[in-house]
């Protein structure tokens, strides 16, 4: 029986079909020489002393449903930006997580910080979407991707001047990870085909991603409090994607505060 996982990018194959017919792919590419330039992930990632955070537009979960009470996209990116988020991740998928690509256009003009699409990609056409809508970078997910997927779309994107975030979630995909030669490797807390967190995750691969140098590491999921911020930052983490404990917080200004390690003595 299929996981969820597997459900969510079959239902996004089939989606994909009719995107390519309403938008054919010589017209996406058309649209890419309007966009502005990419914005430098690996310097807002790596400069500095302050913590990095990836903060998350996140409507909703097929784990957890709604996450925010009047959702507004543009409102949180403002948040984000002004108080301290190095880069933002967008989700962008509609059926299972209440979103559509064209927030990404919606919000580059309010946060002038990297934008990571955040989808489920498996096809080249989506990676010239990224591009033409106005994203800095990508998701691919190591684990539902084989090597020649992984590998073709991770160079696709460098020719587009476009990185892409290869996220991790055991030693099978690090070591695809590092066989298609990526630079930007997420390890994710969350098994994606149940929704359950678990950081020893993180605790394991860390020193795995580490093997190879030059690599900027993301650790993403199940981050709500600063001491896991400091614990994985000595292990070797350069930057943490945190999307719900800041998408189902009262005030985001305060939460990204207490987690950059903003707060006032």
């Amino acid at each position: 029986m299929s996981n969820i996982l597997d459900k969510i990018f079959t239902d996004k194959q089939k989606e994909l079909a009719g995107t390519k017919n309403s938008l054919p792919l010589p017209a996406l590419k058309q649209r890419i020489g309007d966009q502005a330039p990419v914005r430098d992930v690996f310097k807002a990632l790596n400069e500095g002393k302050q913590s990095k955070i990836i903060a998350e537009i996140k409507r909703r979960t097929p784990f957890k449903g709604e996450l925010r009470e009047n959702f507004n996209a543009s409102e949180i990116a403002r948040d984000y930006a002004k108080h301290g988020a190095a880069t933002l991740s967008i989700l962008t998928e509609s059926n299972y997580f209440g979103s559509h690509i064209g927030i990404l256009e919606e919000v580059r003009p309010i946060a002038p910080i990297p934008l990571l699409r955040k989808d489920f990609i498996s096809d080249e056409y989506q990676v010239y979407e990224s591009r033409a809508y106005g994203a800095d970078l990508f998701l691919l997910i190591a684990t539902w991707l084989d090597q020649n997927q992984l590998t073709d779309l991770l160079l696709l994107g460098k020719e587009l001047g476009l990185p892409a975030l290869v996220e991790t979630h055991n030693e099978w995909d690090m070591e695809k990870a590092f066989e298609a030669k990526a630079s930007l490797i997420g390890i994710n807390n969350r098994d994606l085909t149940n929704g359950k967190t678990d950081l020893n995750i993180a605790r394991r691969l860390i020193p795995m991603a580490l093997q190879e140098p030059g690599n900027t590491l993301v650790c993403e999921s199940g981050i709500s409090g600063r001491e896991e911020i400091e614990e994985f930052e000595k292990l070797g983490a350069h930057a943490f994607l945190i999307g719900e404990s800041l998408m189902t917080s009262d005030d985001i200004p305060e939460k990204l505060k207490v987690l950059l390690g903003n707060v006032d003595s």
